[in-house]
């Protein structure tokens, strides 16, 4: 397909995102570090069976 952008630019421009993305969620759940917070455990991770995953109230 023409005008396609390069591979090489489309992983920089996902990392970049991803970082931002990352450094918000950071940024967000630091409020949380020391509190309590009522959660609902839905069961182990998909990707670490040591780890479960969970809700929260609060976004």
């Amino acid at each position: 397909m023409p005008d396609q952008i390069p591979e090489e630019i489309k992983h920089k421009r996902f990392n970049r995102l991803k970082e931002l993305v990352e450094s918000q969620i950071e940024e967000n759940n630091s409020k949380y570090i020391g509190t309590v917070q009522k959660v609902l455990v839905e069961g182990k991770s998909k990707t670490n069976e040591s780890m479960l995953t969970r809700k929260n109230r609060y976004k």
